[in-house]
């Protein structure tokens, strides 16, 4: 295959994958111009129209499917053949795909991959956000980050990085107009918004730690939704109680627009996993990233600097004692 050949065909697969000659040139590494020059080299070269424009982004035409269906394959096999003789070099580069859990992945696996990629610029990563649980064979993941109280997947290998302790919290403005409950029993006469699993479409069970056994609830719900980032948002807006890991919630535990309660009750059974398939000789990429995440939990990445409810005690206990009684102190995360 001549080189500006594969060149303009890489641009075109692209463009058909992303929609847009800017995200394919941002994916390809050169400028929405060049993209532009290579897919009407195509055209002139083949007499036809690859292309046309919507009002949201590029659809292919008839012809564009028919090319596109002959050449993915072959393209994705030269470029593996590629990487494949970059990393006998030595060097990791091609594809890696990444699954990670909403919050996780906005705040956390943005900046863990960023540094990956400084170190390894020839990977390109792609980042799959979601809370539903991705496979490894169907929806093509490399390396998953999942957040669970326990994995029974043999055929993949699981590498614990963190354990969440949850919390339960609600912004200022709930608890002053409904009062701070003190027991876990109490919920039942507070609002509470509650997360639905994605893959099993249940509610989620709030965990309590009482007297060292874990006691799992759920509460009647006054607010329902399918993704972490909705739960904060409603609770920032005061809708009502809700329940997350503190990693989550600890910028706004410092700043106080989040407020801890039940904290006596507190319970860790959530650990965050690095997971990846149970198999040999993974590609360098794979391993080298795999490994870039380790070290960088056993440096404490991932870990808090301190605990955001001690903070949040300190300024909240005076102001909130007068709606329903003293709030318990916070005893440390153990």
């Amino acid at each position: 295959m001549l080189p500006h050949l594969s060149t303009a065909l890489h641009a075109f697969v692209y463009t058909a994958r992303l929609g847009s000659f800017a995200a394919a040139a941002r994916a390809i590494g050169v400028s929405p111009a060049a993209v532009g020059q290579a897919i009407r080299r195509l055209e002139d070269d083949y007499g036809v129209k690859l292309f046309t424009r919507t009002t949201r982004k590029m659809a292919l035409t008839l012809e564009g499917e028919l090319l596109l269906d002959r050449v993915r394959q072959p393209l994705a096999e030269l470029e593996q053949v590629g990487h494949v003789i970059q990393e006998s070099r030595g060097i990791a580069s091609g594809a890696l795909r990444i699954a990670a859990p909403t919050e996780f992945g906005r705040k956390k696996l943005v900046p863990l991959v960023a540094d990956f990629n400084k170190r390894h610029p020839l990977v390109t990563i792609e980042l799959d956000i979601s809370d539903s649980i991705r496979s490894f064979i169907d929806d093509q993941v490399d390396v998953a980050f999942r957040l669970a109280t326990e994995l029974s997947d043999t055929s993949m290998v699981a590498r614990p990085l963190l354990d969440m302790t949850l919390v339960t919290l609600a912004a200022p403005s709930y608890f002053e107009a409904h009062g701070v409950p003190q027991t876990p029993d109490d919920l039942e006469h507070h609002q509470c918004i509650n997360y639905r699993l994605t893959d099993s479409r249940a509610l989620y069970a709030w965990a309590f730690r009482i007297n060292d056994t874990v006691r799992r609830i759920t509460p009647h719900a006054h607010f329902i939704a399918n993704e972490a980032d909705a739960v904060i948002a409603a609770g920032l807006a005061g809708l009502g109680l809700f329940q997350a890991p503190i990693h989550f919630v600890q910028q706004q535990l410092r700043d106080g627009s989040l407020v801890p309660v039940l904290v006596d009750y507190r319970a860790t059974i959530h650990t965050l996993y690095v997971c990846y398939p149970g198999r040999k000789n993974l590609p360098l990429r794979v391993r080298s990233f795999i490994d870039f995440t380790l070290e960088e939990s056993h440096r404490g990445r991932f870990m808090l600097d301190h605990d955001p409810c001690l903070l949040q005690q300190e300024k909240t206990d005076h102001s909130l004692d007068s709606k329903a009684g003293a709030m318990p102190k916070t005893p440390p995360i153990s």
